[in-house]
């Protein structure tokens, strides 16, 4: 739009209109009635496009209008013309250049299985992360999300905020519940998808027997139990889930072997088996070298899609000419293994925390058999996501 600066006669000065001037004699400019509808008619455009009716004693309504339409931000939002895990869209205008905090939509056409990336109008692609600023796992988007992104200059990276339908962990956190007791787990209304941490118990360590005059004893650390993380939809969760949690590995009576911790499982999704006890090996001669085994790793876990491993083993007792080092316990994600305790006469060390092994003990010269420590229980931790 633009003045009727084409009507001959109009009277603009200098390209705008003026009043008259009666004083001096100059008439006032003259505005068609073609050119004023027009710009009425470009008005009211604006004004109806954003869903409101035109009213003569509203003045507010060309602001409100321009404020709704732009928060629809149409020239924000493309289809995707990409591929899965390369996602591509072009805009109108076009996105020319990448500014920190540029937020874009687009429908993706496409579920990604991995790692993906995103380019605007031709750019560069550059990774597109979860809100963790991790890599995308597998279904995060899956064909006809809408998909809404941001650009980090730092990360040089997009950010997904939200995945319409997708399994990413961007919706509202509803809540944590953890269980250091077996029991059931019942679903929050409106939970979406959980991430499920599994801790198997950690293994005790060993009793140690009496020693005499030219003998010493030691027990190495139990260990830690086996762990898992796991995202998991509600469909595959259902009504609710048996929650097991695996029990401290016992502590070895005198001169008695340990006993393994338990095992943790949601369901029969993710399983975490308990770390093993250390065993009791007897006493040998203080001149000889002895190397006395910790707790055995249990195997690793199953069902975690984020991780999967197996615990960490107790470290040996070890005894050379006499002077003696009791094994430490192993540590877990959520735990400390006891230390190894070579004090005369002291308690043996239990884990802390979760899934954690029990720390060995020693006995010098002419000390009476004592109990080895137990383990730390196992846990399961369920972040809850609307």
């Amino acid at each position: 739009m633009d003045y009727p600066k084409s009507v001959p006669g109009i009277g603009l000065v200098n390209g705008k209109f003026v009043n008259e001037d009666v004083v001096g004699g100059l008439p006032g400019s003259l505005i068609p009635a073609t050119w004023g509808n027009g710009v009425t008619d470009e008005l009211l455009n604006v004004v109806k496009s954003a869903g409101l009716e035109p009213s003569e004693n509203d003045a507010t309504q060309l602001l409100l209008a321009i404020k709704k339409i732009s928060q629809v931000g149409e020239d924000k939002h493309a289809a995707d013309i990409g591929a899965a895990n390369l996602y591509m869209a072009n805009y109108v205008p076009a996105i020319t250049t990448l500014k920190d905090g540029l937020a874009l939509r687009f429908t993706a056409g496409n579920a990604n299985t991995g790692a993906s990336t995103f380019a605007p109008n031709g750019l560069l692609p550059k990774p597109l992360l979860s809100l963790a600023q991790s890599a995308l796992r597998p279904a995060e988007i899956v064909a006809g999300s809408v998909c809404s992104v941001v650009y980090s200059a730092l990360l040089d990276s997009w950010l997904l905020v939200y995945a319409s339908g997708g399994n990413a962990n961007s919706g509202r956190l509803l809540g944590i519940k953890t269980f250091t007791s077996s029991g059931i787990y019942v679903p929050t209304t409106g939970m979406k998808n959980v991430l499920v941490k599994v801790l198997g118990g950690g293994g005790g360590s060993g009793g140690i027997a009496a020693t005499n005059g030219s003998q010493v004893s030691l027990a190495g650390g139990g260990a830690s139990g086996s762990y898992a993380e796991a995202w998991i939809s509600s469909a595959v969760i259902g009504a609710n889930q048996v929650i097991t949690v695996g029990a401290k590995g016992a502590a070895g009576a005198v001169a008695a072997s340990a006993g393994p911790g338990g095992t943790s499982s949601f369901g029969s999704l993710v399983s975490a088996p308990g770390g093993g006890g250390s065993p009791s090996l007897g006493v040998i001669n203080v001149t000889d070298f002895g190397l006395f085994v910790g707790g055995f790793p249990s195997t690793s876990a199953t069902g975690g899609n984020i991780v999967s491993s197996s615990g960490a083993a107790g470290s040996p007792g070890i005894n050379v000419t006499g002077s003696i080092l009791a094994g430490h316990g192993g540590n877990s994600p959520l735990g400390g293994g006891g230390s190894g305790s070579s004090v005369a006469l002291s308690l043996a060390a239990p884990g802390t925390g979760y899934g954690a092994g029990a720390g060995g003990i020693a006995n010098a010269l002419n000390q009476p058999g004592r109990p080895g420590g137990s383990g730390a229980p196992g846990v399961v931790i369920i972040y809850e996501y609307a």
